[in-house]
């Protein structure tokens, strides 16, 4: 009950500051209108609630982090070099990963991870069978495509060991 409560409390103070941001303006009447509102949406719109069974490993976590910005800059780079080199328009291709987890939030954050990388795009995800299909700029070869395969099974793995999923969510040997 207690756990309960302290997450709607969370939803509603995140409501509320959405609220205050929208508005623009912090101010007696942003936040008390907020605030009514959150409540509200909150007893109106009853969702079920969400078990994540995750704990945040931080070593993880900032390694995953500092992986995937170092990955947003390098990609940045890298597209901005194919918008402005002469030569030929570089080619595209959809490429599908088996991801190993089943859980349907690491798959979605492992897709959406790739896809706020420069030069791919989530194109497909299914989370019945754990595959993802990406379109990715400059992969035309088997060779790269499964290049970027090996990128979004390294990411997922640091997805994995940052958030400390459980014995059913964590990757099976092997399987690819």
């Amino acid at each position: 009950m207690i756990r309960v409560l302290r997450d709607q409390a969370f939803a509603w103070a995140w409501l509320t500051l959405a609220w205050v941001v929208m508005w623009g303006t912090v101010s007696f009447a942003n936040v008390l209108g907020g605030m009514a509102l959150a409540a509200a949406l909150l007893v109106l719109l009853r969702m079920p609630p969400l078990v994540i069974g995750v704990r945040v490993r931080p070593v993880a976590a900032v390694v995953l982090v500092v992986r995937f910005l170092l990955d947003v800059v390098i990609a940045s780079f890298q597209v901005a070099w194919l918008a402005v080199r002469p030569g030929p328009v570089p080619r595209a291709s959809v490429v599908t990963t088996q991801l190993r987890s089943r859980n349907e939030l690491f798959q979605t954050m492992v897709a959406e991870m790739m896809s706020l990388v420069p030069g791919s795009l989530v194109v497909d995800l299914d989370p019945g069978t754990g595959r993802v299909s990406m379109h990715v700029l400059d992969v035309e070869t088997a060779t790269e495509a499964e290049a970027f395969r090996r990128r979004v099974l390294d990411q997922e793995r640091r997805v994995l060991a940052a958030l400390s999923a459980s014995t059913d969510d964590r990757p099976v040997r092997g399987r690819r």
